[in-house]
């Protein structure tokens, strides 16, 4: 696991969420003039049952710390460790029995995308997104805040793509491109294990990754139309194999 890393809650949902997952915080700031309502209530409950502290303080004092935000009047402070190697998520998964299914983000760069990402992937059984190293993390408190907390509760791996392809395929995981020219997405076989590759917003993936994935899948569309947004297909897919996979 990588070194802690500091972050801000703040999304009351996302907050909540994370509380009843059973993740623990530093502390939680509450603005004197909160308004009591339930969700509210369920925060301070479970941070009281949890022996999380809960300070106090003035709206204004609050507002100064927050960074994503102007309007909430709660905010979680807690360590995120969620940055792993590659072969300890795969020992993780497979020691708990699930199916590999992974996230290959090839340059996606907008804030709103990655969040969106991270929070169906998180929905539809996702057990890890990966994607090329860089400098800054993919957990920011925006992007748990947009995510509503899916970026601290889905493993992230940071490392180069091409390595990653090939320890992905050793361990028997197929890799699905997205791309115009494969073969609709419903006609292929998408249980077991697998990864789908999601290419950057402007120009889609890398011509170095497509020649390493294993088939191609593209989504229908009517004529004048040329793609969607990277986030919506990756929701396409990832739907569809939880489809294929419970059916």
């Amino acid at each position: 696991m990588a070194k802690e890393k500091f972050i801000q809650i703040e999304s009351k949902n996302a907050l909540l969420e994370l509380l009843q997952e059973g993740r623990e915080f530093e502390r939680i700031y509450l603005s004197s003039h909160a308004y009591k309502d339930e969700k509210t209530k369920e925060i301070v409950r479970l941070a009281g049952e949890k022996k999380i502290p809960i300070l106090r303080v003035p709206n204004r004092t609050l507002k100064r710390r927050l960074r994503t935000s102007s309007s909430e009047s709660i905010v979680g402070v807690m360590f995120s460790q969620n940055v792993w190697k590659l072969d300890e998520l795969l020992a993780s998964i497979y020691e708990e029995d699930k199916i590999p299914f992974f996230l290959i983000l090839d340059d996606i760069k907008y804030t709103q995308n990655i969040a969106a990402i991270m929070r169906t992937a998180f929905a539809t059984g996702v057990n890890g997104i990966i994607t090329q190293n860089r400098e800054k993390s993919l957990i920011t408190d925006e992007t748990i805040r947009i995510s509503m907390g899916a970026a601290e509760r889905i493993p992230l791996v940071q490392t180069n793509l091409f390595v990653a392809i090939k320890e992905l395929k050793k361990n028997g995981i197929r890799i699905f491109g997205v791309h115009m020219d494969g073969e609709t997405y419903f006609k292929k076989d998408l249980t077991g294990p697998c990864a789908f590759v999601l290419g950057a917003e402007d120009v889609g993936i890398s011509t170095g990754m497509l020649e390493r994935v294993d088939d191609t899948l593209s989504i229908p569309m009517r004529e004048g139309i040329g793609s969607l947004n990277v986030s919506v297909s990756g929701g396409i897919l990832m739907y569809e194999k939880l489809r294929q996979e419970v059916s």
